[in-house]
């Protein structure tokens, strides 16, 4: 109870403090390391894959009330999906199928599978979809059915009023990923059409992971204005910086950062995040590919119907 109550606060908070704004609200960019990596314990079972698909939802024609973004040079693909509205940077994707998640609420299920029901979109012919560990999805839950189904989507849910510079105990966690982020860098608050959150640069993994494209991920995650509405994003980007993959043999690019040998009982994994953390905060938003800042484009053209 306490934490529905505490829930229920933070969300009158976003209604009454969010100031819609398709601008990334500026905040200081940090070195944090996130810390170690720890196991989220499943309540009884393995773990398993998180969602079956259900039925498909067409893209449908944009009401004209709905609030859009201004007119950018790039191309983009603005679509529909149920409530969820927004504008694909072809530099992205080339369009994005929906889907309606139906509710799975039984006691037995793991709570990594639970959801009261939800809209998930897939991005379409996303430039690093082939080969990487995450697909390019944003999720669409009602808040507080999923909170009370789901007591960890209020521990991992966003702030709502950050107060810079943002720091690594502050940044929302994925409720259904068993795992834990290694590092984050790039650490901004962001506001789409109705709505607010955080964006930044991470990867998760159950031990002392090395960084590298194959998992690095675009996380977002944040609330409608109205708090009815909790939004995760999960868009796979990759760094010039990084290897390519997580093996031994992977090559580390000129700039690069070595990952300390696993096996050195003295190795230092804290120092090698905060390189790698200080490193990604350094490069250039379009280095990256996607370029970070198309990533947030499309976030900030998000619109979410009540």
């Amino acid at each position: 109870m306490k934490r529905i109550f505490l829930f229920l606060s933070i969300l009158v908070a976003v209604a009454l403090a969010c100031d819609v704004s398709v601008n990334i609200a500026p905040t200081s960019t940090v070195s944090t390391v996130a810390e170690t990596p720890v196991l989220i314990e499943p309540p009884t079972t393995t773990p398993e894959v998180f969602i079956s698909l259900t039925q498909a939802i067409p893209a449908t024609a944009v009401p004209s009330a709905t609030p859009l973004v201004q007119p950018s040079p790039v191309t983009s693909t603005l679509v529909t999906f149920g409530r969820l509205t927004l504008e694909i940077p072809s530099s992205v994707a080339s369009g994005a199928s929906g889907t309606d998640i139906a509710p799975v609420t039984n006691e037995d299920d793991a709570y990594w599978n639970k959801t009261s029901g939800h809209l998930q979109v897939s991005l379409n012919d996303y430039y690093v979809l082939q080969g990487k560990f995450h697909q390019p999805q944003i999720y669409v839950y009602p808040a507080m059915p999923y909170v009370e189904l789901v007591p960890a989507a209020f521990e991992y849910a966003p702030f709502t009023q950050p107060v810079a510079p943002i720091t690594a105990d502050q940044l929302p966690a994925v409720p259904f990923f068993n795992a834990a982020q290694v590092f984050a860098s790039n650490i901004q608050a962001v506001s789409f059409q109705n709505g607010s959150g955080i964006r930044f640069l991470t990867e998760y993994a159950q031990y002392y992971a090395p960084v590298n494209n194959y998992e690095l991920v675009y996380h977002f995650q944040g609330f409608t204005n109205d708090g009815e509405y909790y939004i995760i994003a999960i868009l796979p980007i990759t760094a010039p910086v990084l290897a390519e993959t997580s093996d031994a043999g992977a090559v580390i690019p000129a700039g690069g950062i070595t990952y300390p040998d696993i096996n050195d009982s003295n190795a230092d994994f804290q120092g090698y995040y905060a390189s790698i953390t200080d490193l990604l905060n350094s490069t250039p938003p379009e280095a990256f590919t996607p370029s970070i800042d198309q990533l947030d484009a499309l976030i900030q053209s998000m619109w979410v119907a009540p």
